[in-house]
């Protein structure tokens, strides 16, 4: 019963918490907003082939739904978002085994993220996480499916490919399972090409070129490398050498751990710290799912619990200028606590030698 009562009074917090968020209106919620009355002008099942905005076919069709769902335009569209916290909840008790871990909900970063900035970073993480916990089953085609939907969703998904290539070549997961992931995307593009849409803009929604440009420097607000930086490095140079880097940074650690029997939970939560670290062009946001994979990897290894404290406090102070109106450090700081964390973690799937062998004196006899 004391138990039953914890977990309804942590429900009713988070529960609360959010419903008082939802009528705060964002510049990003304006966006969203003009794309939903954008969709409304079309009408009807067109509507889902519209071109409009700059996110992927899914996230037009949650928008042209809502149409048909009544209410405040507000309250609908970050009710829709939160729903996804419940997706984040679930599985990261699923991973765990243990209560400990619905703590994400009430994570700063969770409880801004879409109940008062009105983001939908919980919806492209929740559906990684979900596919981590696939993976923890050994049910791989599962797992690639979902997480080829976490990249339908948001380009960001692609953090946790890297998993998928460690573990493919580590022969823990068959390689023919990674035949789910353009099936699924395609297939979730599928409706909007029938409805209309041009599959050349569609498909070239997450065109590297375009993504990096989306932000004019090197990094907005988010705690990565280019923090340490000059503001007068050379952007486009830099952009192109922190790709490439990354590319190799992810290709070394994989080609590191493939033949050690790592923890699955730490490698994700390790390639969620590491690549939008290293890659530029990323915003404060796209640590969400740091955010969420630290908390589980700590209620796992409790010796790990200044990981998901280094990660949340970075991503925090990067919100500062979203909440406050203006830097509360330099960005250095955030970087150097990011960066402390991605050590952290990757010191735990450092690969251990091989134990030496035992003579073959010394062995017990083997009986008659």
């Amino acid at each position: 019963m004391k138990t039953t009562g914890k977990l309804v009074a942590l429900i009713t917090v988070a529960v609360a918490l959010r419903v008082a968020a939802w009528p705060v209106t964002t510049n990003d919620m304006r966006i969203f907003f003009m794309w939903y009355h954008q969709l409304g002008d079309v009408g009807g099942w067109r509507a889902i082939g519209a071109d409009v905005g700059n996110y992927n076919a899914p996230f037009v069709y949650l928008l042209a739904f809502l149409h048909l769902v009544p209410g405040p335009l507000i309250i609908k569209i970050k009710a829709a978002f939160a729903l996804f916290d419940v997706v984040l909840a679930v599985y990261a008790y699923k991973i765990t085994g243990s209560r400990k871990a619905l703590a994400v909900v009430l994570l700063p970063t969770v409880l801004i993220n879409a109940s008062l900035w009105g983001q939908i970073d919980a919806m492209w993480a929740g559906l990684a996480v979900a596919g981590v916990y696939y993976l923890l089953r050994d049910r791989p085609w599962i797992a690639v499916a979902l997480l080829a939907a976490s990249v339908a969703i948001k380009p960001q998904g692609i953090f946790l490919l890297p998993l998928l290539l460690l573990l493919a070549l580590g022969d823990r997961l068959p390689w023919r399972t990674l035949l789910a992931a353009p099936a699924v995307f395609l297939t979730l593009d599928l409706p909007a090409l029938i409805a209309g849409r041009d599959p050349i803009e569609l498909f070239s929604i997450y065109d590297l070129q375009r993504q990096s440009h989306n932000v004019r420097g090197l990094t907005l607000r988010a705690p990565s490398v280019y923090a340490f930086l000059p503001a007068d490095a050379p952007v486009e140079t830099v952009r192109l050498v922190g790709i490439i880097v990354a590319v190799c940074a992810v290709a070394a650690v994989c080609a590191l751990l493939a033949a050690r029997r790592i923890d699955i939970l730490a490698a994700a939560t390790l390639f969620a710290i590491m690549v939008p670290f290293l890659l530029p062009g990323m915003h404060e946001r796209y640590f969400f799912l740091a955010d969420v994979l630290t908390v589980l990897l700590a209620v796992q290894q409790p010796r790990l619990w200044p990981v998901p404290v280094l990660v949340q406090s970075a991503s925090l102070i990067c919100y500062a200028p979203y909440l406050l109106g203006g830097y509360l450090m330099p960005m250095a700081v955030p970087a150097a606590l990011m960066l402390a964390a991605l050590l952290i973690t990757a010191v735990t799937l450092r690969p251990v030698s091989r134990p030496a062998e035992v003579p073959r004196e010394l062995l017990p006899a083997r009986p008659a």
